[in-house]
C-alpha cells in the first residue's frame, strides 16, 4: 500500500507534468499551424497526402497514446495483439485478414463501428488501453497493395510503432524498405521477433543479434528487441498454462510496457511524435525550395543574359545609327560646300548676261550643286535602315537559340515526387511559348516589309516636318525638297539685283546673302533632320526593345513572382523547423 507521502508526491507529479504538457503541446500546436500556412504558400503544388496528414497530426494532438502494430502479412501480428489483450480480439490466418486500420480503445464490453471507410473502432475492457489506443493495422508486402498504403498512411499518426517480426524469416527486404518509410517520420521503433518457439535458444540470440545489427545500419540506432511467442503467449493465458506463458518470454514485453512505457515516457513520446511528422514534412519541403530557387536562378541568369543582349543592342544601334548619320551631315556639307563654290564663280559682274537667263542658272545650280544628293541620301539611310532591321532579326534569332538551349528538359516534370507538378509545367509551358513566339517572329519575318515601313515612317516625319506632301518621293528628294526653294530664292534675288544700273554694287551684297540664306537652310535642315530622324529611330528601337519584352513578359513575371513566394516560404518553413527543433530539445530535458 502506498503511502500517503507516496500518493501525494505522484499527484504533484502528475499535475506537474499535465501543466509541461500543455504548455508544450501548446507550442506543438502553433509550429503545425505555422507549418499549415507555410504548405498553403505552394498552393496546387503541395502533396493533398501533406496537407492532410499535417491536420491530421493537428486534430489528433490530445488523442490517447498510439501504439500502432505493423509488420508483413503472417508475421503474427494479429496473434500478438490477442496475446497482449488476453483474448482472442482480431482475425487470425495464414492469409491477409486485416483490410483496414482498427482502433482498439478501453471501453466496458466488447463492441464494434466503423468510423469511415477503411477505419474502424473497437472497444474492449483491457486494462492496457486505459492509458494506450493499440492500433491494428493491414499487412504489408501482402497481394493487396492497398492494404500496405493504409499502413503506411497511418504511420504519421503514431506515436510508438512496434513491428513485428516472423522468426521464420526475419528482416526481409520488403521489412527492411518499410522500416524506413517508418523511421523517416522520426517514429520510435520496437521491434517484436514472433515465433520464437520455431527456434531453439541459440538461433533465438543469433537471430535477434541479426535483426539488431541490420536495423542499426538501416536506422541509425538499435531498437529494443523482444523475442516471444504469441501464439504460446495466449495458450497460457487462455488455458491458465504458467509452463506456456514463461515459454512465451511475452512477460519481458509486458514488463517494458509498465516499466519502461510509463506516463512520464508516454508523454514524451506523444510530443515527439508530431514532431517527427512536422519536421519531417518541413524538411521536404524546404528541399522542394532550394531546388525551385535553384532552377529559378537559372532561368534569372537567362533573363539577364537576354536583358544584356538588348542593351548591348541598344547601344551598338546607337553608336551605328551617330556613324550614319553622320555621313548624311557630311553629304549636306558637301552640298554647302558646293553650293559656295557654285555662288562664288557664278555670282559675278562678268557673268551678268547669264545671270539675267534664271531658268539656266537654276538648271546649273540643280547639275552642278544638288547634283546626286537626293540618291547618297537614299542610299545612306536605305543603309541605316537595312543594318538596323537585320540587328533586330539576329537579336531575336540569338534570344530564340538561347531560349531553345535553355528549355526545360521533358524528365524535369515532376521532379518533385509526389508534390505537384504545376511548376514545372508552368514553368515549362512559358519557356515554349516564349521560344515559340519568337520562333514565330524569325521565321515570320519580312525584312523588306519591315524596311519599308520605317522608311514609311522617317518620310512621314520629315515630311510633317517640312510641311510637304509625302507622295512617292525617296527620302533624298523629300530632303532636297526641304531646300529646293534655295535655287528660287538665289535666282529671284539675282533678277532683282542684276537689272539695275548699280549692279556692280549690288551683286557682291546678293552673293553675300545668297550665301548666308543657303547656309541658314542647310543648317535649318541639318537640325530638323537630325531631331526627326532620331527621333524616329528612338521610337523604333523602344518599339523593337518592348516587342521582345512583352514577349518574354509571362515568363519574367512567373520567375519574379515564383521567387517571391519560394524566399517567403522558405522563411517560413525555416522558422517552424527551427523551432520544432527547439521543442524537441525542450522535450528531451
Amino acid at each position: 500500500m502506498k503511502t500517503e507521502a507516496a500518493v501525494l508526491g505522484l499527484l504533484t507529479k502528475r499535475r506537474l507534468l499535465s501543466e509541461r504538457q500543455d504548455a508544450l503541446l501548446d507550442q506543438v500546436r502553433v509550429q503545425l499551424s505555422g507549418l499549415r500556412g507555410a504548405l498553403d504558400r505552394f498552393g496546387a503544388d503541395v502533396s493533398p497526402g501533406d496537407v492532410h496528414t499535417v491536420d491530421e497530426t493537428i486534430a489528433h494532438l490530445e488523442e490517447l497514446f498510439l501504439l500502432v502494430i505493423a509488420g508483413e502479412f503472417n508475421s503474427g501480428k494479429s496473434s500478438f495483439i490477442n496475446a497482449l489483450l488476453g483474448d482472442k480480439i482480431v482475425r487470425e490466418g495464414v492469409t491477409p485478414t486485416t483490410d483496414r486500420i482498427t482502433l482498439l480503445r478501453h471501453g466496458p464490453e466488447p463492441q464494434e463501428r466503423v468510423v469511415e471507410e477503411f477505419l474502424a473502432e473497437y472497444t474492449f475492457p483491457a486494462d492496457i488501453l486505459k492509458q494506450i489506443v493499440v492500433v491494428d493495422t493491414p499487412g504489408t508486402n501482402a497481394i493487396v497493395r492497398r492494404h500496405e498504403e493504409l499502413t503506411r498512411e497511418f504511420i504519421p499518426r503514431a506515436d510508438l510503432v512496434l513491428f513485428v517480426t516472423s522468426a521464420d524469416r526475419p528482416f526481409t527486404e520488403s521489412e527492411r524498405a518499410f522500416l524506413a518509410t517508418i523511421q523517416e517520420w522520426g517514429k520510435k521503433i520496437l521491434v517484436v521477433l514472433n515465433k520464437v518457439d520455431l527456434l531453439n535458444p541459440d538461433e533465438v540470440i543469433q537471430v535477434v543479434s541479426f535483426i539488431k545489427e541490420n536495423a542499426r545500419d538501416l536506422l541509425g540506432f538499435t531498437p529494443e528487441v523482444f523475442p516471444l511467442s504469441a501464439r504460446l503467449a495466449q495458450r497460457g493465458r487462455q488455458q491458465n498454462d504458467p509452463a506456456a506463458w514463461q515459454a512465451s518470454r511475452f512477460e519481458e514485453f509486458e514488463r517494458y510496457v509498465i516499466d519502461q512505457l510509463d506516463e512520464e515516457e508516454r508523454v514524451r513520446l506523444k510530443l515527439l511524435s508530431p514532431i517527427g511528422v512536422a519536421q519531417r514534412i518541413a524538411d521536404k519541403y524546404l528541399n522542394v525550395v532550394e531546388l525551385r530557387l535553384a532552377t529559378l536562378q537559372e532561368d534569372v541568369a537567362t533573363l539577364e543574359n537576354i536583358e544584356r543582349q538588348l542593351e548591348l543592342f541598344r547601344e551598338d544601334l546607337v553608336n551605328d545609327f551617330q556613324y550614319h548619320l553622320g555621313d548624311v551631315d557630311r553629304t549636306l556639307n558637301d552640298l554647302e560646300l558646293r553650293g559656295n563654290i557654285f555662288f562664288d564663280e557664278t555670282l559675278r559682274l562678268a557673268n551678268i548676261r547669264q545671270l539675267i537667263r534664271t531658268e539656266e542658272v537654276s538648271a546649273a545650280f540643280e547639275r552642278e550643286v544638288m547634283g546626286d544628293v537626293p540618291n547618297q541620301i537614299d542610299s545612306k539611310l536605305h543603309s541605316l535602315i537595312d543594318w538596323m532591321i537585320e540587328k533586330n532579326l539576329r537579336l531575336w534569332q540569338s534570344i530564340m537559340d538561347y531560349l531553345q538551349r535553355n528549355r526545360v528538359p521533358e524528365h524535369r516534370h515532376g521532379l518533385i515526387g509526389d508534390v505537384g507538378g504545376s511548376f514545372e509545367y508552368n514553368r515549362a509551358a512559358l519557356i515554349d511559348n516564349v521560344a515559340t513566339t519568337t520562333r514565330d517572329v524569325v521565321e515570320g519575318y519580312d525584312a523588306r516589309r519591315e524596311a519599308a515601313e520605317l522608311e514609311e515612317g522617317v518620310r512621314n516625319a520629315l515630311a510633317a516636318t517640312a510641311l510637304t506632301e509625302v507622295g512617292a518621293v525617296g527620302l533624298g528628294a523629300l530632303i532636297v525638297a526641304l531646300v529646293g526653294s534655295v535655287a528660287w530664292d538665289f535666282t529671284g534675288i539675282l533678277l532683282a539685283g542684276v537689272v539695275g544700273v548699280t549692279g556692280l554694287f549690288i551683286i557682291p551684297g546678293k552673293r553675300a546673302q545668297i550665301k548666308r540664306q543657303f547656309h541658314e537652310k542647310i543648317t535649318s535642315l541639318r537640325a530638323e533632320i537630325q531631331e526627326t530622324m532620331q527621333r524616329q529611330f528612338d521610337g523604333e528601337l523602344d518599339k523593337m526593345m518592348t516587342r521582345i519584352r512583352e514577349a518574354i513578359g509571362p515568363y519574367t513575371r512567373f520567375i519574379r513572382s515564383q521567387r517571391e513566394q519560394l524566399i517567403e516560404a522558405q522563411r517560413a518553413l525555416s522558422d517552424v523547423d527551427v523551432e520544432l527543433g527547439r521543442v524537441r530539445a525542450e522535450i528531451g530535458k
